[in-house]
């Protein structure tokens, strides 16, 4: 069956699908334009690092221009002097060669010539350590820079001939063209450092460079030295609570050997706007996520009230069928009263005259009263359903007050306590509803009285029958349950309805007019039941008396 009330689930349905177009256009747009950022401080960096690798390159070959000029000078001059003899005015030698700062020559004999800068014992090591270097190479190492002079050597006839030249100038032109002051000068606010490193470690720095990834903790600096040569890798790297962008590309030194040149740049600013983004994004899904939430509140407010509505609206034209049906039921109930009732009268006086004046042989005496004492009982039990026919077929008219609720359920209880204890069952009694409660006396006490003589009845000999009443959430409740031997749930929706009962002389009209007498109160009556278990009735009424809900108007609507 189509219910109306469904369309208000389409509401969150809707809100979720805009807020998901709206999500995704957010985010793609936000998404762009960091990436035009990145874009952006990646073009910087590459442009600063391709610029910082050919200054590097071009400083390099420089340097190693630097040294080819030294080593042919000293080359140059080792030709023009040869090796020196036995006896050299080594002082008249280094005034007309200035730079000249080492003459020697190696033999069998031992090393002689100038070596006045070179320790006496140390002459014959030094000028071992400059032969060990192969002939024709520059040398300029440790050993030599501690001198502070650089050196070449040559072999001819036996004898081997060192020269070295003093290094200031050498070392002035590195200064002047070499990586380190090309690195110092290249630091500025934009750049956060320039390093040219290889796997030996770093080879040339800006100043405070900061803590560097070696060879082996960062593979991906052999990766841009093994690449291709004037190819860079740009990556985004966290230094020190810092965020900044680096570019690596190779860089080949004098020497022949490679290396590679890290130039970095602050991405603060990528990285706090990147921040700043995600906060709107994350603000955003909130917010669209609390209105989907509210959506979905929303259409369950509505639904319900929808639900609510309708279930009114059935519930008032059920009533209105059935207060034309007990209306009905009342003019039938009248009529078959007022039609049985006198035959009755006349059955019941005949029955007393042939008890009175009927007298029949003492043999058929036990039977003929046994008979009239039947006859009796059958005009009684017909009487009664008359009776309880009629009640139910009446307008209700409530006479409501309020009530201790304790001596309320005591009172309705006194007669069945009394039938309880004649037939050796037994009734517990408990109230836990110390307030008031606003009902009308009498059809209270019918409704209790149903009830509990229904739990009597179906309870064997010894048996028990519980009532308990309490007062929770503005509601008085009262349950009637027994031990009897229950029933199934076939048979509990059929008693439910008039004129079904398992009592061998009930009418099937105590239930329903319970039912009816509950609803009138504004209040409900639910039974439950389980095979070899008992019954349980459970009444509730409004603490307040209104008629709460359809039920009471309906009833409010025969009067």
């Amino acid at each position: 069956m189509h219910h109306p009330h469904l369309r208000f689930g389409l509401i969150p349905l809707v809100v979720a699908g805009l807020s998901a177009v709206l999500v995704i256009a957010t985010r793609v747009e936000q998404d762009r334009q960091v990436d035009a950022l990145r874009q952006v401080y990646e073009s910087h960096a590459r442009s600063a690092g391709h610029l910082v690798r050919e200054a590097a390159q071009e400083a390099t070959w420089s340097t190693g221009l630097v040294y080819s000029m030294s080593a042919e000078a000293a080359a140059l001059l080792l030709e023009l002097l040869g090796p020196p003899g036995d006896r050299e005015d080594c002082v008249a030698l280094q005034a007309r060669v200035p730079d000249l700062a080492i003459w020697a020559r190696r033999d069998a004999d031992g090393v002689r010539g100038c070596l006045d800068r070179v320790p006496v014992a140390g002459r014959v090591a030094f000028v071992d350590g400059v032969l060990a270097v192969p002939e024709g190479d520059f040398v300029d190492d440790k050993r030599t820079r501690d001198l502070g002079v650089f050196c070449a050597w040559a072999r001819g006839d036996g004898v081997a001939t060192v020269v070295c030249l003093d290094r200031d100038d050498l070392d002035g032109m590195r200064r002047e063209v070499g990586l380190g002051p090309l690195l110092a000068d290249l630091k500025d606010q934009d750049l956060e450092y320039v390093v040219v490193q290889d796997p030996g470690g770093i080879l040339a720095a800006s100043p405070a460079p900061g803590q560097m990834s070696t060879w082996l903790q960062d593979p991906v600096l052999a990766q841009a030295r093994d690449g291709a040569p004037d190819g860079l890798q740009g990556r985004m790297l966290e230094r020190d609570g810092q965020s900044v962008y680096e570019v690596i590309g190779p860089l080949d030194l004098a020497d022949g050997t490679r290396a590679v040149v890290r130039t970095a740049l602050d991405a603060g600013e990528l990285v706090s706007f990147g921040r700043r983004i995600a906060l709107r994004q994350a603000v955003m899904f909130g917010v669209l996520a609390a209105a989907v939430l509210l959506s979905l509140a929303l259409a369950w407010v509505l639904g319900r009230g929808a639900r609510r509505r309708t279930e009114f609206l059935a519930a008032m034209r059920h009533r209105e069928e059935e207060g034309r049906h007990w209306r009905s039921l009342g003019l039938m109930a009248a009529t078959v009263a007022h039609e049985v009732r006198n035959p009755l009268n006349t059955i019941g006086m005949a029955l007393q005259r042939l008890s009175r004046e009927v007298r029949v042989d003492p043999a058929d005496e036990e039977g003929f009263r046994e008979l009239l004492m039947l006859s009796a009982d059958a005009s009684d039990r017909v009487e009664r359903v008359v009776a309880e026919f009629l009640e139910l077929g009446k307008p209700l008219e409530l006479d409501r007050r309020a009530y201790p609720a304790a001596g309320l359920v005591h009172e309705a209880l006194a007669s069945l306590g009394m039938r309880a204890a004649s037939e050796g069952k037994g009734l517990d009694v408990r109230c836990d509803c110390p307030g008031e409660v606003l009902v009308d006396r009498q059809r209270f006490g019918q409704i209790v009285a149903n009830l509990v003589a229904n739990a009597l009845d179906a309870v064997g000999p010894a048996g028990r029958v519980t009532v308990a009443a309490d007062c929770d959430r503005g509601a008085f409740r009262l349950v009637v349950s027994d031990d009897g031997p229950g029933m199934d749930a076939a048979t509990l929706e059929r008693v439910q309805a008039p004129f079904v009962t398992t009592k061998a002389h009930g009418t099937g009209l105590g239930l329903p007019l319970a039912r009816r007498l509950a609803e009138a109160h504004g209040g409900t009556l639910v039974l439950d039941s389980i095979p070899g278990s008992g019954t349980r009735a459970t009444v509730t009424l409004p603490v307040s008396g209104t008629q709460g809900g359809p039920q009471g108007q309906a009833e409010g609507m025969q009067r």
